[in-house]
């Protein structure tokens, strides 16, 4: 099966459609097990900046650590993957 990549629409949770566009990436990039310096190096952004990025999205996601705004972003991304049996 293959991994899903790509960052649930911002429709599909909410708070997610209040992220920027920067602290999706990095939230998404911390999400596939990188450090705040790895997500720097890819981003061309000092692991300070991306720290406060991520310290962001958890306040607006309503968490307090990097781990709990990932989880919400996963728990999007399966909400957003689950077909539905019925119609509305």
């Amino acid at each position: 099966m293959k991994a899903r990549t790509s960052l649930p629409t911002a429709s599909s949770t909410p708070g997610l459609e209040a992220l920027t566009d920067r602290q999706r990436e990095c939230l998404q990039l911390a999400a596939t097990g990188l450090t705040s310096s790895g997500i720097g190096e890819r981003l061309g952004l000092s692991p300070r900046t991306v720290d406060e990025h991520l310290m962001a999205a958890c306040s607006v996601l309503g968490v307090r650590t990097r781990i709990q705004a990932v989880a919400c972003l996963a728990v999007a991304a399966r909400r957003a993957a689950e077909p539905r049996s019925f119609l509305p």
